[in-house]
């Protein structure tokens, strides 16, 4: 009987050690083999001389080489190692790929990637970029495939999960990465879609109260300007949102914070500049932190990268610093055009041209292979093609497809400028996508430059939010604004810039830029602080970067306090926390989480008489038009929106969040609803997707503060509930009075391979608004260094 038991808990022992000798074996033999190797030697015979890669106690690579083509050998290199798969994973989604991996779950996105000639453009871009960009390109590339070639069979788990291994980088496959990274900041189509929805639920007149525009008086169109869309517009943004989850990098981005001071305020006396990209957040982080050196002295530059793609695009050289956000030009517009009976001509001006027709042939994992044809006027490429059924033709004309861009040699000239006149000619290139960009050079000049093909319409069309005839000629594209025109500054009165997507023209401005900029919160409050400021340091440029107040929230709940008659004991407990309540959207406050549901109600208890409430959902996915036309509302009680009874609604809305914050939080209980239980980050990966794969590649969620209106940005997309999806992709703070006090932070760390401690060590200090020092001279970057890795040939 002793033996039988002894028999029994040795089984019993090794059934439960059994999966953990699984783990283990596992890990030893699948995973950690794929790990990089950071320190010694690698043999790379493409070299022309020695490379050392140190890198630093977070990962941070600095690469020190003797010339250009070394030293973008060794960032492709060095990328692949820690990035390989998010490389991989952009570039199927950019070329439209996706289906030979995840089979059918990608087609939506492959059609739209193949209609929009994606790979044709890319091509196009390349044969545009000068030989010194090609060179540099090319030597990125071949870094790329001798990290495959040094792999070989040891890759990052994704691919031994979805059982592919990875194609030979080519250079197409870097330009095609950042065309896809510029649609996401440039798609304000899926607005003119929904802006067609509107047209057919209410009067133009309305439409304007729901589009403000500041500043400057709004232009009433012709109300015959479009056809009736709603069920090919409806179609179109069903599918986006299917081929976006499929494809984050094409979501449109939130926004960015990026502002520079002059040694006037600044305790040291030399400029500081500071910025902030919001866009989704994911693991691993789009933002990759890297130092370019060469000891020719052609580059010194430290920041962000993007993986996939040689230079730094956001960051500072030995002289100057730069920071970008988006400025949201109006560079995509939809035409309507007529077709003939066989669907191969389109008329124009009284004149039948034919289609260009060409045929894409999409490889669907475990299905048949699907043959897409493709047909563009001069408009564009046709997107309602994506549809199986849509009967109105819909044209997509974008600066990215339209001519060819140069955005790579636009990094890397950005990469070697020296002065303010240097830095323009490189921002001139950087037609797209179209950007904000703030400026500080050591010699104490600060400035602001736009970039960007930015559109001249026929007419100068001040409206352009709507899709358009693509058969009268009356909406063409006549040209561009000149380079020299765009909005631009050097050393202002103030001493100081700032940007926050808000539109940077007056309204004399004598081009058309966009409808699409940002509500002005963000740009207001930081332009505040920065301008009552005195001696600044980087502490306070972070204190600014951590700032969690939303005025509009403050002033949403102080109208319920004020005028909302509550019928329940816990709609007067919602109100009393919001007559005490300081407009600070911390995760903790259930005051923050009452005005941010209690800011949609009110915009449904408005909206929804008038417009139906399929056109208000859809107008509440605008970004940021509804909180403009919250705002007018609030500043003016007797807007005829609130039908008369401004109080009622306010009400109304009070209890309609009560009723959607007890359903949400699954209590009644008001201490519950505290806005982090609502607004949570949970930096997802795809394969996180799968239920027992999300422990391994996900991490979170993490109770977050902020929101679309915050400097420090929590935003968040209409159907994710609340919970986070956008905010700051990379926080950097630049003091030109010294570089090495220079401080930077990304969401989840530089690996991509989650059983490396730089998977996701950059996390906790990130939601705390913490940094990191960014090293930058030799010998600060020498004392960093944890690890150093030899290439030689």
């Amino acid at each position: 009987m002793h033996r039988l038991k002894k028999i029994g808990f040795i089984i019993i022992g090794i059934v439960i050690a059994l999966p953990v000798l699984i783990l283990a074996v596992g890990y030893f033999a699948v995973i950690r083999p794929a790990n990089p190797q950071l320190s010694g030697e690698i043999r790379a015979e493409e070299l022309s001389a020695p490379v050392t890669v140190y890198r630093d106690a977070d990962g941070i690579p600095h690469i020190v080489a003797e010339n250009a083509h070394d030293l973008f050998f060794a960032q492709g290199f060095v990328h692949a190692q820690d990035r390989l798969w998010a490389m991989e994973s952009a570039r199927r989604a950019a070329h439209g790929t996706l289906s030979e991996v995840i089979g059918d779950k990608g087609l939506d996105n492959d059609k739209f990637m193949r209609i929009l000639g994606m790979t044709q453009a890319a091509e196009a871009d390349w044969n545009s970029l000068d030989a010194d960009a090609q060179a540099s390109v090319q030597a990125y590339t071949d870094g790329v495939n001798a990290y495959l070639a040094q792999a070989g069979t040891k890759l990052p788990l994704e691919f031994k999960i979805l059982g592919i291994d990875p194609q030979p980088w080519q250079p197409v496959d870097s330009l095609v990465f950042a065309k896809l990274l510029s649609w996401g900041l440039s798609s304000n189509y899926k607005d003119e879609l929904v802006v067609s929805q509107l047209a057919e639920a209410t009067a133009w007149e309305n439409i304007l109260n729901l589009l403000p525009d500041y500043p400057g008086p709004n232009v009433i169109p012709d109300a015959n300007r479009t056809a009736r869309l709603s069920d090919t517009a409806a179609s179109l943004l069903a599918m986006s949102a299917r081929w976006e989850a499929e494809n984050p990098l094409a979501r449109p981005d939130q926004g960015s914070n990026a502002w520079v001071v002059g040694g006037s305020r600044t305790a040291s006396g030399a400029p500081m500049l500071a910025n902030d990209p919001h866009q989704g957040l994911s693991m691993p982080s789009l933002w990759y932190e890297i130092g370019l050196h060469t000891t020719d002295g052609t580059y010194d530059v430290v920041g962000g990268s993007l993986p996939g793609l040689p230079g730094v695009e956001i960051g500072h050289t030995a002289r100057i610093a730069w920071g970008v956000t988006n400025a949201r030009p109006d560079v995509q517009d939809i035409f309507i055009e007529t077709l003939n009976d066989a669907g191969t001509q389109y008329k124009f001006q009284g004149e039948w041209r034919d289609l260009t027709i060409r045929e894409e042939k999409i490889l669907v994992k475990k299905g048949e292979p699907v043959t897409l044809r493709v047909r563009s006027t001069h408009h564009g490429p046709l997107i309602s093609d994506a549809l199986p059924d849509s009967d109105r033709p819909l044209a997509l004309r974008w600066t990215g497809l339209d001519q060819p861009r140069p955005l790579a040699q636009a990094i890397l000239t950005l990469n070697r400028a020296q002065n303010w006149d240097e830095f323009r000619m490189a921002v001139k290139l950087w037609q797209l996508p179209g950007m904000n960009f703030v400026y500080a050079d050591v010699d104490g000049n600060i400035g602001y430059q736009m970039s960007g093909a930015v559109p001249i319409r026929a007419n100068n069309d001040r409206f352009g939010v709507l899709p358009v005839s693509g058969e009268d000629g009356a909406h063409e594209w006549t040209g561009y604004i000149p380079f020299d025109e765009l909005p631009s500054a050097l050393n202002s009165q103030a001493d100081f810039f700032a940007s926050a997507n808000n539109r940077p023209v007056d309204a004399d401005y004598p081009y058309f830029l966009s409808r699409y900029f940002q509500p002005p919160y963000r740009v207001a409050l930081i332009s505040e602080h920065l301008r009552n400021g005195q001696n600044l340091t980087p502490e306070d440029f972070g204190a600014l970067h951590a700032n969690w107040h939303s005025d509009v929230n403050r002033q949403v709940a102080a109208a319920i306090a004020a005028e909302a008659t509550p019928n329940t004991d816990a709609e007067q407990a919602a109100q009393q926390a919001l007559s005490a309540w300081d407009g600070t959207m911390s995760p903790d406050s259930t005051a923050a989480a009452i005005s941010e549901v209690a800011l949609w109600q009110i915009l449904r208890q408005v909206l929804t008489p008038q417009l139906g409430a399929d056109a208000t959902e859809a107008y509440l996915t605008l970004a940021g038009y509804p909180y403009m036309f919250l705002q007018n509302l609030l500043d003016n009680p007797d807007d005829p929106w609130w039908g008369g009874d401004r109080a009622g609604k306010l009400t109304a809305a009070l209890a309609d969040s009560i009723s959607e914050l007890s359903a949400a939080t699954d209590t009644p209980d008001s201490a519950k609803w505290q806005w982090g239980n609502l607004h949570a980050m949970t930096f997802a990966h795809p394969l996180g997707s799968v239920k027992p794969l999300a422990p391994i590649f996900n991490r979170g969620p993490y109770p977050t503060g902020g929101n679309w209106n915050t400097v420090d940005s929590g935003a968040y997309y209409p159907e994710s509930k609340y919970a986070m999806a956008l905010g700051p992709a990379y926080r950097i703070i630049n003091d030109l009075s010294d570089w090495d006090n220079s401080r930077s932070i990304i969401p989840t760390g530089q690996s991509g391979q989650p059983f490396t401690s730089h998977y996701d060590d950059q996390i906790e200090r990130w939601l705390a608004v913490k940094y990191h020092p960014l090293p930058f001279s030799m010998g600060a970057i020498e004392k960093a260094a944890v690890h150093t890795l030899k290439l030689v040939p």
